[in-house]
């Protein structure tokens, strides 16, 4: 697979010329999508928890949650298939990105303005800082992608100690180790966009880092809300 900052045929002077350029338009496609996801999610989720009038009718029907829950798994499983085939992965990507988006948006109707707001900038503050970590650093990060993916199945099956062993602390452990396995996913996922992805995967791109915004995100919410509990 070949990456486009890494393996891109080289021209101009030296190659740099027509490496940089192929790289920086690969990562500008990316990150104009991810930002139109975050946007998209941003702007739903302050409608949800600034209108009562919305906030009443989602709060009266609980199964919208997990409509919008399974819908968003079903359509990223399609969209893992079909997201070679344009132009379909694209509505399938806007399908995915409003189904997300109102899943955090009915999640964030149940929360206090104030913790959806300190976990908007914090998680804005860490997605930046371990973005530009990861872009400057030399260190070879895919390694450690095995290691993240076995914590996050731990986390997976550990998670359903709370429906029976439920406690603030236990809700804020998990929160914060939740908290942490997602910036090791942004920093991994990072590291493979630069590194390892092929042109032709920028939706795969796009989609992974906008998760791993979304679950640091929550889990910031949860453990903020659990810490003010105690």
């Amino acid at each position: 697979m070949r990456s486009p900052c890494r393996d891109a045929p080289p021209r101009g002077v030296g190659g740099k010329s027509g490496r940089g350029s192929w790289c920086h338009a690969f990562l500008r496609k990316v990150y104009s999508i991810l930002s139109v996801q975050v946007l998209l999610t941003t702007v739903t989720s302050a409608i949800f928890l600034y209108s009562t009038g919305v906030q009443a009718f989602v709060h009266e029907r609980p199964a919208l949650l997990l409509i919008s829950g399974f819908g968003s798994l079903a359509v990223i499983v399609a969209l893992t298939l079909y997201r070679h085939q344009h132009p379909v992965n694209l509505y399938l990507l806007f399908g995915f990105t409003l189904l997300e988006a109102l899943t955090v948006a009915i999640t964030v109707s149940f929360y206090d303005v104030a913790i959806v707001l300190q976990a908007f900038i914090l998680t804005t503050s860490v997605f930046l800082g371990l973005t530009a970590y990861t872009l400057q650093s030399k260190r070879d990060f895919s390694k450690f992608g095995a290691g993240l993916f076995a914590c996050l199945w731990i986390l997976i099956f550990s998670s359903f100690l709370r429906l029976f062993f439920y406690s603030e602390t236990i809700e804020l452990v998990f929160a914060a180790a939740g908290a942490l396995l997602f910036c090791g996913f942004i920093i991994y996922d990072t590291h493979l966009l630069m590194h390892k992805l092929s042109p032709e995967e920028y939706i795969l791109a796009a989609i992974n880092l906008y998760l791993d915004i979304i679950n640091l995100f929550l889990h910031l919410l949860r453990f903020l809300e659990a810490f003010n509990k105690k």
